[in-house]
């Protein structure tokens, strides 16, 4: 009742031309933490976006609010054409000496939305899509700085917000994407945080499609060994697809016969695989009594 009723006082205050300052912000953003229920959603979205028209020479607050607004808007309605826009907006006109961690992260979000053709981006203009780009390849401090912040809000060493963690590995990938036609080395190590990150969440599946990028589109590279072996550990030991994770051992030992790294444990792997606990130890106790 609580929050109903707040909203009832923020549409009366509206109505009367007494909004617009950071106090009627301050209320409604707390009334919002606890439901983000989109009605509340949508008054403050309207308040911040009033607030920076009604301030354009006030950067820092435009920056803030617009950026707030674009997250709100894309996290909780999908609307990435109207969440895009407003980033432009910080990006064209407010970002000098601003924080860009929250509008560029969100860009990136809605990247990786790009990407995969989902709901949300679908509506986007193709001049958009490409600006969208330029911008974050111009910006690309900030993603990292979103991505340190995501990993403080999800807890590290030990991952307590699940939902945060789907976001980091989300931009994690997109900005991957981002790099990956001119610095590959930073691309591939993306890959491999989302893969472990996603592994460590029990998404096997999003850590393969991570590993895959590695090991089957940058065989050549010094890291695609470790990727290609984790394809297979996790076919064997999450997914319990025996075949598969054969096949990626197999392919491991073909490719990189010598790898300082991973060679033994994979040849191990495969005289291993299938093999009940028991059989395991009745094996070792075999080779220990010389048979």
């Amino acid at each position: 009742m609580r929050s109903v009723a707040f909203c009832c006082s923020l549409a009366l205050l509206m109505a009367c031309g007494q909004t617009n300052t950071p106090t009627d912000i301050d209320r409604l953003e707390a009334a919002l933490v606890p439901d983000y229920r989109i009605t509340t959603i949508d008054s403050l979205v309207d308040l911040y976006r009033k607030t920076a028209k009604a301030h354009p020479e006030d950067h820092a607050r435009c920056a803030t609010y617009l950026s707030r607004a674009a997250q709100l808007q894309y996290a909780h309605k999908g609307d990435a054409v109207s969440a895009v826009q407003w980033i432009d907006d910080v990006l064209g006109h407010h970002a000098e000496g601003q924080n860009l961690t929250v509008p560029v992260g969100t860009l990136a979000h809605i990247w990786y939305a790009y990407m995969y053709k989902t709901q949300a981006a679908i509506r986007l203009q193709p001049n958009a899509i490409d600006k969208m780009r330029a911008q974050l390849e111009q910006h690309q401090v900030w993603i990292d700085s979103a991505l340190v912040r995501l990993d403080k809000e999800m807890g590290n060493p030990v991952v307590e917000n699940k939902e945060k963690a789907r976001v980091f590995i989300e931009i994690a990938e997109a900005y991957a994407n981002i790099a990956e036609g001119k610095n590959r080395d930073k691309a591939v190590d993306l890959y491999l945080m989302a893969a472990g990150l996603a592994k460590t969440v029990d998404n096997p599946n999003k850590a393969l499609q991570m590993y895959y990028q590695v090991a089957e589109k940058l065989p050549q590279h010094a890291k695609a060994p470790t990727a290609l072996f984790m394809m297979g550990h996790i076919y064997e030991n999450d997914l319990n697809d025996l075949e598969r994770a054969r096949s990626a051992y197999q392919t491991f030992l073909e490719r990189y016969p010598n790898d300082p790294d991973y060679t033994d444990d994979a040849q191990m792997a495969l005289k291993q695989l299938g093999k009940s606990p028991e059989e395991l130890v009745e094996e070792f106790q075999r080779l220990n009594k010389g048979e």
